[in-house]
Formats: C-alpha cells, structure tokens, sequence
C-alpha cells in the first residue's frame, strides 16, 4: 500500500512541476523529445548543395516505433531548405552520384516492395525511383566512383532445410552457432545483374570502395555476432568482381573500416594499439609493399573519431581531444600533425567537394543540436546552413563551461558545468551529476540536453549540473582512456567525487542536496553511487545500468568486451573482485531514493540488473521505483517511452534535490 501510494504521489509530482513550468520559456520533456536533429550531411560533388537527413519524431496519435529520418537539401550560399522526402517515410545512407543530379538513399517503401532498397530521386524534382533488386534486404551501400555499379551488403537466404524447421518449431536458439553471415554483392545499373563478391565465409560489416573502382575494402569477422564486431574484425580487400578477401594487416582489439589514398600507395585506418584498447583512436598508415603499419597518433593526447584522404598526400582527422572536437591535417608520408579548427562547434564527420575545397558536416553547440554546417578545408571557415528548431529562439539557457580539477595521482579531470539560469554569486545550489556511458565516450562542450541527458532542463529549473570525463574517457589519449583498467569504480569514481567537491569548495553547491543519474555505464556509477556512496547523494537515476557484474558479464552480448577494454581480466579469474565491485554488494548501505529505468529487451545490459538493484533496495525500504519499457534495447526509440522516462527524471530530481 505504501509503494502505491508513493507511485501516486510521483505522478502528482509529475502533474505539478508541469503545469507550473507550462507558463514559462523553458524546456519540457515535449520539447526535448520532439526536438529535430540532423543526423546525417553530405556535401554534393559540385558543392553547390548539402543533402542531409533530419530526425523527426512520430505524433501522439501514430503507433508505437522509432522516429522518422527525413531527407532534405540545403544550398550552401544560403537560402530555405527544402524537403524531398518526409514521415511517414524514412531514409537512411544518403549518397550523391557524380554529375550531383541525383541522390541516393536506403529504405524500405512498403508500397513498392518488402526488402530494403537503394532509390534515387533528382534534385530538380519528381518521385523516387528504385535502383537495386536485391533479392533480401540491403543493409549498407554505396555507389561505385563511376556511377555505374552499387555494392551493397546482402545477409545469406536461410537453407530451405532450416525454413522448413523452423515451419515446424524447431526454432530454437544454440548460443555460438549460425547460419547465415553478411556478403558483398555488386548490381550494374545499366544491366542489373548482380554478382557475388566476397566468396569467404567471413561475416561482413562494412565496406568501401577503392578510388579506382577496381576493389573493395571490407571489414569482417569470423562470426556474425555484436562482440566480434567490437573486438574480432580485420580489415581485407577484394577484386570487386569477385574472389577471396585478402587480409590487408592482422590487427588486434578494435578496428574501423581502412580507406586506400587517392593513388592507391597508401591504406589508413582508425584503431588500437592493443587488444585492451577500450577505442580505435590511433590512425595507423600502411605503405602499399610495406608489411608494417605505423601509427600516426603514438602518444597523442587525444582520439581519432573519423577521417578522409584529402588527397594523395593529406588526410584530415577529427578527433576528441579534452572537451571539444579538433579538425587536423595530417601530412603524408611524414605525419606532420597541423591543427585547422577546434572548440564550438562539436563537428561530425567530414564529407567533401570534388575539388577538396569545402566540406560539410552535422555539428552542435551548447545552444542547438545537430545542424548541417559548411567548412573549407584549410580550416578557416565554418558555417551554419541550418536551423531545425526555430521555435526555440527565446528559450533561456544555463550558462555552460569547461572545468578541471585533481583527481587521484594529480590527474587532471575536465568536465563540462551547466549553471542554473540566473546563476547567482555565493548561492548554494542542488547539482545533478550525468555520467557518461562506454567508459570509452566522452560528453563534450556542445549540445548536452536530449531524452536521456538532462542538462538545460535542469538548469532551467534551478539545478546545476556537472558532467565529468573521468579517467576512462576517449579525448585524452590511449594512457587515460585505459586508466580505470583493473579498477572500476575505484579511482575513476573518485575523480567524479573530486569534481563534486571542487563545486562544493568554490560555494555553489549545497552537499546536501547532489544528486546523479546516467546510462549504460553512467546508470552503473549512478547504482554505485547510490549504494556504497549513498551518504554523498540524495537521489540517483539508473538507467539501463549495471548492478551485479558478475551477472551482468553471463549474461551480456558483449562478453569479451567487456572483460578486455572494461575489466581488463575475466570474472572467472577473480569473482571475489568482481563482486566487490558490484553495486548490489552494498545495497544495505543504501539510503538513497533511486529511479531505475530499463528495456526489456536489453541485451547490452539485461534487464535482471534492475531486478536486483530494485529488489535489493525495496528490502531496505529505500525510496524506489523500478520502470521497465516493453520492445526497448538499450536505450528507448519509441516517443512515449521517451517522453516518460524525462518526465520521471524531471520529477525525480524536484522532488529529492529541490528540497532538503
């Protein structure tokens, strides 16, 4: 009868804050969810255009699904956007052909067929057509530099001994086993004639083609499941009229898809330098005879994101370095390192003209999300074509900025702070931690404020908000990102307490009232938060978050992962380690009001970690609620469920941080 009576309560809470802030110029949870985001730019051949794809969520009144991706083009010298596609259709993997008349996309339109397509439609008007007849889904493409022939990834059709099982229930699932994996094929346009390519029985991730159209680079691995392509993939190269892939080096731990220089003397790729590597931030550069990379980045402070070859003799890298995105020009063979841009705003990947003069990307900053920004390439320039959500202008802001503090071993720790709106001098307020997930992520100096990060709408309603790149973190080099190996929540969250207490220190937090919430691995520091530091927090949101590792490892689909770039060592080696660096193991410490949120079809982090942090604090008779979306993975897609978890959130912190 009390829980029941506390749900209610939550949802008075929920009502209240609402309709209170209804009056005012500041964000709900309506706003953030349905906020439109450009996910995706790509720059036409020419330049005169920027093609991009926005994100828009479904209405109130659709069924339940993802939001839409639509497709829409931008002049680069300024002018409206217009749209060519919108909901309630999707499109996805946008490309230009070469004479830039045309852009490609990726979709399924049910009134044409059942399996995902590539379609084109030209940029002076009229409806999409169909390009590829691919006999099953299409899962990746891309145009050949020619214009004549599309390569797409295709998955093997099921043998028709195991269709005729599975008509009969013999569904069953043996962990480790498969059928079918991915395989390249290749359909000419003018004929359409598809062949296969890839000949292997290596399940393919990824690919690209050469400049000269003659091969294809792919990245693969020995079996199709999510932990090999984390942690088992090679990069090889293939005829593109077909064969076997040859292995273009044999390298450990994480990897990115290799891209071959313009003249073909040179391949590059993004990845590790060890099989403990938590992310594939190096750029190694493999000479065409050569039987030995090099890495470019040996003891660079930062982390590759993303690359493309400028030309024969440059590559232009993005990397996260510290708390911001850096655009470097990288000289070859040599690896002259020279800084073009850095700071606001936080760019994407890089998509260039035919003449290597101009580049578009999707960028954010601490005012807006993603929008389509237009660059050169020699760094000078770099300007906003887009504007997505205009009924935002007026909307007050908390004040965001960079800080760093001392951790353990005088570490330097960054983080971004959000004041509150209206910050006032030597008052002392209530402060929301947000925890990244990976650990190998890093939140930036940009657009901190969606469904599952809560930055500005906090700060609009009074709450400061702290959000720290501990060690453990990308942007800092190989040595920080792998510094809370052997070690999980021991130094890396003291580093999280140390920036709490350097708030406190300067007078603008009251430590009465420091709360923390996060995802992934953030909603496992906000449970550990909750449980063995529980007298440091007065209210904690696990989302999809760990509490008992020892379980959590059986049962993930990342299991090598996980006990390679996380623990460094497997549970099986050491259960009395990993158990004391489990949140469950101190849930009889706990005092604090927890929120727990999670999917039910997570398999990242499966949803028996909220079971057992829920159970465990509701026999403690710790304030709790445990919240469980149907069809969700890790992470929410559907509008409702994401418009309750930040209402829930919202309402959470009012009612444990607004008040002692």
């Amino acid at each position: 009868m009390k829980q029941h009576f506390f749900g209610n309560v939550l949802i008075l809470v929920i009502l209240s804050v609402f309709a209170t802030h209804a009056q005012h110029k500041i964000f709900m949870p309506e706003d953030i969810v349905d906020m439109k985001m450009v996910t995706s730019a790509v720059l036409q051949p020419q330049g005169e255009y920027v093609a991009f794809t926005l994100r828009v969520s479904r209405d109130e009144n659709e069924k339940p699904g993802g939001s839409y991706n639509e497709l829409w083009l931008t002049p680069t010298k300024g002018g409206e956007a217009k749209a060519y596609i919108q909901k309630p259709n999707s499109v996805f993997s946008i490309q230009w052909t070469p004479d830039g008349k045309t852009i490609l996309f990726l979709a399924r339109r049910e009134a044409f067929d059942k399996h995902r397509q590539v379609y084109g439609i030209a940029i002076d008007g009229g409806e999409a057509y169909q390009l590829t007849h691919a006999p099953r889904s299409i899962y990746r493409y891309q145009l050949s530099p020619d214009g004549k022939r599309i390569a797409y990834i295709m998955r093997d059709e099921l043998p028709d001994s195991v269709k005729v099982l599975k008509r009969q229930g013999f569904d069953q699932i043996v962990e480790d086993t498969w059928v079918t994996v991915n395989r390249i094929y290749v359909e000419d346009l003018a004929s359409g004639e598809i062949a296969q390519v890839t000949k292997g029985d290596e399940h393919v991730w990824e690919f690209t083609w050469t400049p000269d159209g003659k091969h294809l680079i792919y990245r693969a691995s020995e079996r199709p499941f999510t932990d090999d392509n984390y942690m088992m993939t090679d990069n090889y190269i293939v005829p593109a009229t077909g064969g076997e892939g040859k292995k273009i080096y044999d390298t450990e731990g994480k990897l990115e898809l290799a891209k071959m220089s313009p003249d073909g003397n040179y391949i590059a790729w993004l990845g590790a330098t060890s099989f403990n590597d938590p992310y594939p931030g190096s750029l190694f550069l493999l000479k065409k005879g050569s039987k030995q990379p090099v890495n470019l980045l040996e003891g660079f402070k930062a982390s590759g994101e993303s690359f493309v070859w400028k030309d024969r003799r440059t590559i232009l890298l993005v990397a996260v370095e510290d708390l911001h995105k850096t655009l470097y020009e990288i000289h070859i063979p040599d690896g002259k390192i020279r800084k073009l841009r850095t700071g606001r705003p936080i760019l994407g990947s890089l998509s260039l003209s035919k003449d290597r003069k101009f580049y578009a990307t999707v960028a954010n900053s601490v005012d807006h999300p993603n929008e389509v920004y237009l660059g050169t390439t020699n760094g000078k320039q770099l300007r906003r074509l887009t504007n997505s959500n205009p009924d935002w202008a007026g909307v007050q802001l908390g004040e965001q900025e960079v800080i760093r503090w001392k951790g353990p071993d005088d570490w330097e720790i960054s983080g971004v702070l959000i004041k509150p709106v209206g910050f006032t001098e030597g008052k002392k307020y209530p402060l929301q931690v947000h925890v990244h997930g990976g650990p190998e992520s890093a939140y930036l100096d940009g657009w901190n404020t969606h469904y599952n990060r809560w930055g500005q709408m906090l700060a609009q309603r009074g709450i400061m908000v702290l959000i720290p790149n501990y060690r453990g973190s990308i942007g800092k080099g190989v040595e920080f990102a792998k510094g809370d190996h052997n070690d999980l929540m021991g130094k890396e969250f003291e580093d999280i307490l140390a920036g709490i207490d350097a708030l406190i220190e300067r007078g603008w937090v009251d430590p009465a009232r420091v709360g923390i919430g996060g995802g992934s691995y953030g909603g496992y520091a906000s449970a550990w938060a909750a449980t063995k530091h529980s007298q440091r927090f007065a209210a904690s949101v696990v989302f999809v978050g760990i509490s008992n590792q020892i379980s959590k490892a059986g049962m993930t689909d990342t299991p090598l992962e996980n006990a390679v770039v996380h623990w460094n060592q497997w549970l099986y080696d050491d259960f009395d380690f990993t158990w004391d660096r489990s949140p469950l193991k101190y849930v009889s410490n706990s005092k604090t009001p927890t929120l727990i949120l999670h999917g039910q079809e997570d398999k990242r982090v499966p949803l028996n970690q909220a079971y057992e942090l829920y159970r465990g604090l509701k026999f403690f008779k710790v304030p709790t609620q445990l919240v469980v979306y149907p069809r969700e993975g890790h992470g929410n897609r559907e509008r409702a469920h994401r418009l309750d978890l930040c209402r829930r959130v919202l309402a959470w912190y009012e009612t444990y941080l607004k008040s002692k």
